[in-house]
């Protein structure tokens, strides 16, 4: 599920959906969690990148960008990229 494997597809990984949030993260300085949810589905409405993606995948997507330390909350609850 974290990982694309054999049976699971790079588009259905939280992996992919983490580089997406990423790339999101980018442009931003910092970010609400409801704010960054409607920019995933919008690109990913307008690209198709992401496979079966729900609110559920993208909670534990910020969850493993979070413990591998590639995302961090500010003093007002946003999030900020951290490499």
């Amino acid at each position: 599920m974290i990982l694309p494997q054999k049976h699971i597809k790079l588009s259905e990984s939280i992996f992919a959906m983490g580089a997406i949030i990423l790339s999101i993260l980018d442009n931003q300085r910092s970010i609400g969690i409801d704010e960054l949810w409607e920019k995933l589905k919008s690109k990913n409405h307008n690209d198709k990148i992401i496979d079966n993606y729900s609110f559920d995948k993208f909670i534990i997507s910020l969850d493993y960008l979070f413990t591998i330390g590639t995302i961090e909350t500010n003093e007002n609850g946003g999030l900020i990229k951290c490499i």
